[in-house]
Parts: C-alpha cells; structure tokens; sequence
C-alpha cells in the first residue's frame, strides 16, 4: 500500500457514507408518505400510536442520518490535511506519530485512524476504521514505527504508516 491507495480508501469510505446518506434520506421520505397517509378513524388510539410509531422511527433516522454527515465531514477533512495532523487540523507533535488520517498496517492487520465505518474492504484486504475516540484509535494516537502497544490479550505492533 501507498500514499495513493489511501487516497482510493478514502474515495471507497465517501461512496460508502453518501450511499448511507441516500438511504437515511430515502427512509425520512419514506416516513413522510406514511404519516401524511395516515387518516383518523373511529380507532384514535390506533391512528396515535401510528403516528408515534413514525415520529420514533423519524427521529432515530435523523440521529444516525447526523452522526453520518459527521463522519462525513472528518472523511472530508481527513482528506483535505496532512494526516499527521489532529482531527481539527492543527499539527500534532512529530510527524513521525500516528494522528488522524493515518493509515497503519499493524502485525494484526490494517486500520485507518480517524473515522469509525466498521470495516471496509479494499483490494482484498480488511481495513479496519477507528476514530480517534475508540479504543483502538486512543491507543494508536501518536505512536511511532516499531512501537508495540498492550492490546486486549497481547500486542498490536506498528509496521508501517501511511499519510
């Protein structure tokens, strides 16, 4: 992997969260027509409960439709500055240390610190995305090359990094 393989995971991640954006959109449409479909009837607690159940469904569509277009945002951000700076932009201590942006292959596999997706998967391998605030990205912020970090049952240990 290099510098343009980072920029082709990132382009993969945006697709991916403008996908998720589309469908929380489609969903929030969706629940549009149905409550404007909805009649009273002679049964007012079924037509309340209905309309209940479309407010509840609205309003976790739009907490998960906000904290996509926030990862959305750090995606962007993320792609817009040097990785080796913090996630509001500002340099970290050394360019040498993983920061927000960075792409790291470990001895147990790759992770891209900065957004949390899950994992994404990319030329055949297993990207795991972990924002800084995760455990895995609090334990990744600002080591170095060769480090070995005390992960659950034993070490995760820094192979390479890319910005």
């Amino acid at each position: 992997m290099n510098g343009s393989d980072r920029n082709d995971l990132l382009a993969l991640c945006r697709k991916d969260l403008q996908a998720r954006k589309e469908g929380y959109l489609a969903e929030l449409r969706s629940l549009d027509e149905a409550a404007a479909g909805e009649t009273k009837s002679s049964a007012g607690d079924k037509y309340e409960t209905g309309r209940e159940m479309i407010a509840q469904s609205r309003s976790l569509i739009q907490r998960n439709l906000g904290e996509m277009l926030s990862q959305l945002e750090s995606l962007e951000r993320m792609a817009s500055v040097p990785s080796m700076a913090r996630e509001d932009g500002s340099p970290v201590d050394s360019p040498d240390r993983i920061g927000f942006g960075t792409l790291v292959e470990t001895g147990s596999g790759w992770v891209l610190v900065g957004i949390s997706l899950g994992d994404v998967d990319f030329q055949g391998l297993s990207i795991r995305t972990a924002s800084l605030a995760s455990p895995l990205g609090a334990a990744l912020r600002g080591r170095r090359l060769g480090d070995r970090i005390p992960w659950r049952e034993g070490h995760l240990e820094i192979v390479r990094m890319i910005r």
